[in-house]
């Protein structure tokens, strides 16, 4: 195991942030949940990523962050201060490597203000 792997609680060693599965679901949330990458966990959702979509159609990163069972359970095996340092660097490797944001950006609902949607009569 690597300085940077962590464990999810099912026992799945993630070796690095391209190990973990995103998941666009939440459009109308603007969030896109990270996953354990091992289908038969039973945690399965290990954190998230939440943004906002301007009225011009850029997207501004709001926050990450891990659950608490993944991140005790990895405390527990580790230090609480590798932990977070390792699942930071996660989450900012995630953020800015594995995401596809220009996909994200055209996924995304519109967010006209409603005098500007046409209405269908």
């Amino acid at each position: 195991m690597s300085e940077t792997a962590v464990q999810c609680p099912c026992g799945y060693t993630i070796e690095d942030y391209r190990n973990y599965l995103l998941l666009y679901l939440k459009k109308e949330m603007e969030e896109i949940d990270i996953l354990c990458p091992n289908e038969y966990c039973y945690l399965r959702e290990l954190g998230f990523l939440k943004f906002n979509v301007t009225e011009t159609g850029e997207i501004k990163f709001k926050k990450g962050r891990f659950y608490a069972p993944f991140v005790t359970w990895n405390a527990t095996r580790m230090s609480s201060e590798m932990t977070v340092k390792i699942l930071k660097q996660h989450l900012i490797d995630i953020t800015e490597k594995s995401v596809r944001w220009d996909k994200v950006k055209r996924g995304a609902i519109s967010k006209k203000p409603e005098s500007q949607k046409e209405v269908l009569s």
